[in-house]
């Protein structure tokens, strides 16, 4: 069963363009399926195309192979090679296709072989990136999922959406897999226990900071280590680490970054956490909402107040948003923190219940502002 996803449309609009589209994200986060309905649309209109799944035992080995199947599809059409890690060569491959220019291709991968970063520098601009996230409430809402309380639970993986009870099984195997395939073995790590340790520790206290010095020795790693693993977890797509707002670049690499979950379901059911804090769920969940519309985030911190995040996005006015679990009155840590943040942008207020806030700010519950589609 498919059920539409919003990116579908605008997804839609990037094929037939000279670069390849290229879908990258997290495992089981519904790229394939994604795929095949942008060749579905594709075909309604009247256009040709074909589905080359390439991890199948009768898919081609190599490139040349895979070349040979891509000249099978027609001059204009779409040729959709999923999971092309699974073609050693595939790079080389791919480039030739796009530079000939008579097919038009889209491409999906696991998040550890088909990285945002790696496929603008091994196509040389022939492709363009798109993230394919977990499903937003949005969509949740659309597919079944009730309430915030249970899209908390669920998350937004498209299986544990569709399958709610068997939710946590789910995410624990889908942790497992990212850390071994998508982490540990891009890595060469040979002993995982350590990266293993330190995926559940970030998990269990979203939105909290890590010392890399005391984190690294309560491992047994060393600090380069540490930040390779906290890297390799971003990578796949399993934490979020935002860094605090900086204007050197060089000491914004090194500072004491927050880290969130990127499905906070999973979070929820991996956490080793006795206590569940509402406060730091909620406020990851706006974190990956924001990175979902484009924001680049860090956050703001002084001595007695922090700006959860300062959030950027070129051609967009910069927004200070503080998210707040409570009711009635801010109290005034959070609000000396919006007031900090609004010395950079625009104040936005994201609580369970609208409070006052000051002026030049907006204050929006945070169910209200997950529903909003994006702009």
């Amino acid at each position: 069963m498919y059920l539409l996803r919003e990116e579908e449309h605008r997804l839609f609009g990037k094929l037939g363009k000279k670069e390849a589209l290229a879908l990258i994200g997290p495992r089981r986060a519904g790229k394939t399926t994604l795929a095949k309905r942008l060749l579905e649309d594709w075909e309604q209109g009247g256009k040709r195309g074909a589905f080359l799944d390439l991890e199948l035992p009768a898919a081609p080995q190599s490139g040349r192979a895979l070349a040979a199947e891509i000249r099978q599809v027609p001059a204009g059409g779409l040729a959709v090679l999923d999971e092309v890690q699974a073609i050693p060569d595939w790079v080389r491959t791919v480039r030739a296709e796009i530079d000939a220019g008579k097919r038009h291709l889209l491409v999906t991968g696991s998040s550890a072989s088909l990285l945002s970063s790696e496929v603008a520098t091994s196509l040389g601009g022939r492709a363009l990136p798109e993230t394919v996230l977990p499903l937003s409430y949005r969509d949740a809402r659309r597919w079944g999922i009730p309430n915030l309380e249970a899209y908390l639970r669920s998350g937004g993986y498209p299986e544990c959406v569709l399958r709610p009870d068997d939710a946590p099984g789910l995410h624990k195997l889908y942790l497992e897999l990212t850390v071994l395939r998508d982490v540990a073995a891009r890595k060469g790590v040979r002993e995982v226990k350590p990266l293993a340790d330190l995926a559940l520790l970030l998990l269990s206290e979203p939105g909290k900071t890590l010392s890399a010095k005391k984190t690294a020795g309560m491992l047994g790693i060393s600090q380069p280590t540490f930040r390779s693993f906290v890297q390799g977890l971003n990578d796949a797509f399993l934490i979020l680490s935002v860094p605090p707002y900086l204007r050197s670049p060089r000491e914004r690499l090194v500072a004491d970054a927050k880290h969130y979950a990127y499905d906070v379901g999973l979070q929820a059911s991996v956490s080793l956490s006795a206590q569940e804090d509402r406060g730091r769920r909620l406020e990851n969940l706006v974190a990956v909402e924001l990175v979902r519309r484009g924001y680049a985030l860090s956050y703001l911190a002084g001595q007695g107040w922090e700006c959860d995040f300062i959030a950027q996005q070129t051609g967009a006015e910069t927004l200070a948003v503080q998210v707040w679990s409570g009711e009635g009155k801010l109290p005034e840590r959070e609000l000396l923190g919006l007031q900090q943040g609004m010395k950079l942008g625009k104040g936005l207020l994201l609580s369970e219940a609208v409070v006052p806030v000051p002026k030049g700010a907006v204050a929006v519950t945070i169910e209200t502002w997950l529903k909003a589609p994006p702009r």
